[in-house]
């Protein structure tokens, strides 16, 4: 089945190409550094995360090299689970010989909607190696009861 997609006439067809090859790249790198939503150049960093269920909780695992745990928020409300963060550069180093030097830096912020009512008081979070795992208990379930007729 083929998803519907709004017309959007343009007077440049090449912003469209650049969009699509944008696109395109994105889904290709899943840690990278990518063009905000309106184009102004400016960079987001994007977290790879992966979120794991149990019969008992949701474990989300986010990949954080070069972070602290004083740069982590993490929040929990209304069964969303807000993580965010920032990658501050200290300093620049230029060096003779060097033509590139790569580092990335800035802030992000992943929100997860969790499928089930959550413990929001229970939640907890370790970060070891650069990696965060937060694990999120799920509610219990309430029991099906059976109801006799008088």
């Amino acid at each position: 089945m083929k998803q519907l997609t709004r017309y959007q006439p343009t007077t440049a067809p090449v912003s469209n190409l650049r969009r699509e090859m944008d696109r395109i790249f994105n889904e290709l790198i899943p840690f990278s550094w990518r063009l905000d939503d309106n184009e102004t150049g400016m960079m987001k960093w994007t977290p790879t995360t992966d979120m794991l269920e149990t019969e008992a909780e949701y474990i989300v695992e986010v990949e954080l090299p070069g972070l602290s745990k004083k740069d982590i928020q993490i929040n929990c409300h209304d069964n969303v689970l807000s993580i965010e963060g920032e990658r501050k550069q200290e300093h620049k180093e230029e060096r003779p010989g060097y033509l590139r030097s790569e580092r990335s830096f800035g802030a992000f912020k992943r929100s997860i909607i969790l499928p089930a009512p959550i413990l929001e008081d229970k939640v907890k979070a370790t970060f070891k190696e650069g990696i965060l795992r937060v694990t999120v208990p799920k509610a219990e379930k309430s029991k099906r009861k059976s109801v006799p007729i008088e």
